[in-house]
């Protein structure tokens, strides 16, 4: 297949390089992640940490019909695997930990489709040309000195379809965990619909929660508040970091900050305090009826007795029924715990190839090999309120 493309590309590395105008014609509001309040708060701490490339097509009459956002960060895996040896080998990675620098095109830091948005042509034509973008820019001296891999993430079922035109580029696809979501019911006003919904045996549970973190107190934090608790907020979240098997990058706590000002009410950042220490927080985005959780921090000391994490959970099942959101999207990991709240499992896809075509071939096969975590998933629902 041909790889040119039949589009013109502005290619910059700072979204005030880009036009502004002609960026926000295709985005319309479609994508939280891909607006240029997010990607300013986004860039404006984390520079330093990670390159960031956009780019906007223009079809023969120079209309933009395609934006895309790719990002190149350091992958960190700290499991010790067959599969990740041989990675290892192929990368030139050193140490206990393999790691790898991917040009990413979507969001490193939230689960989903937030590489790329188009206007007025075919989905197969949008992803072939993102492909050809990610070329061009892996194409770059500096760029192609620093990255290993290309990565195109996540793709939902319904967008296979057009998403496995990667493999046509040389893309391999694979599953990681899923994404764990929580479709909101109509009938649900209040936190208490939501609890009568459950089976006895769910609302026993979610009520001992309650109960051992009745002495917590949540907020809803300022930005001038996120500031003043930085350095605790940063405590929390590397505590949870630590915990990780694996990462794509790490945002700075600060971004929390940024995100909060830029974004307003679509940014949610609540912190759970005990004698006025922060001992937990949460963070999530709104956007298109959907809630989407972020990530989390937690003093693990009190994890147990005040039931932090699992508060965190409830807490969000309720700002997700107060803001009328339509789905609650709490991302991957703790499958088992997510699911006894009534969320329930869906694949998503990733398309990733080698930059060199030699060792592209020989990695294929351990892609077989990267599956999603196996679990037990839970009904907590009454027959009635089954979604």
């Amino acid at each position: 297949m041909s790889t040119e493309s039949q589009y013109n590309q502005t290619i910059a590395t700072s979204i005030k390089a880009i036009n502004k105008q002609h960026w926000e014609q295709v985005v319309q509001n479609r994508n939280v992640y891909l607006s240029i309040p997010y990607l300013l708060a986004l860039e404006r701490t984390m520079s330093k940490e990670m390159d960031f490339f956009y780019s906007i097509s223009y079809n023969n009459d120079n209309l933009p019909i395609l934006v895309c956002c790719f990002q190149l960060v350091m992958f960190t895996d700290k499991r010790n695997n067959g599969t990740q040896k041989v990675l290892k080998h192929l990368t030139k990675s050193e140490g206990d930990n393999f790691s790898m620098n991917a040009l990413v095109c979507g969001n490193v830091f939230s689960d989903g489709e937030n590489g790329f948005l188009w206007n007025n042509i075919s989905e197969e034509e949008a992803i072939n040309e993102a492909a050809y973008i990610a070329k061009r820019i892996k194409q770059n001296k500096e760029t192609k000195k620093k990255l290993s891999m290309l990565l195109f993430k996540e793709f939902w079922p319904s967008s296979t379809t057009y998403s496995d035109e990667l493999k046509r580029h040389s893309y391999q696809s694979f599953m990681v965990d899923v994404n764990m979501i929580l479709k909101v019911h109509p009938k649900w006003n209040n936190m208490d619909d939501y609890l009568q919904s459950l089976k006895a045996k769910f609302r026993t549970r979610a009520n001992s929660v309650f109960k051992k973190s009745k002495d917590l107190v949540i907020k809803s934090l300022t930005p001038e508040e996120i500031h003043h608790h930085h350095t605790r907020i940063e405590i929390l979240f590397n505590n949870v970091l630590n915990k990780s098997d694996y990462s794509y990058g790490t945002i700075n706590p600060n971004s929390f900050m940024n995100f909060k000002k830029e974004l307003g009410d679509n940014f949610s950042f609540r912190g759970l305090f005990l004698d006025n220490e922060l001992v937990g927080f949460s963070t999530a985005f709104f956007h298109r009826g959907i809630m989407e959780a972020n990530y989390v921090g937690i003093d693990y000391s009190h994890n147990l007795d005040l039931a932090v994490y699992q508060r965190i959970l409830y807490d969000y099942v309720e700002q997700a029924i107060t803001s009328k959101s339509r789905e609650l999207q709490l991302g991957r990991t703790s499958e088992l715990i997510k699911s006894a709240l009534g969320a329930e499992p869906v694949n998503m896809k990733l398309y990733a190839r080698h930059k060199s075509a030699i060792s592209n071939a020989l990695i294929k096969p351990l892609f077989c090999f990267i599956t999603p975590s196996e679990f037990e998933l839970r009904k907590p629902f009454k027959a009635e309120f089954n979604n």
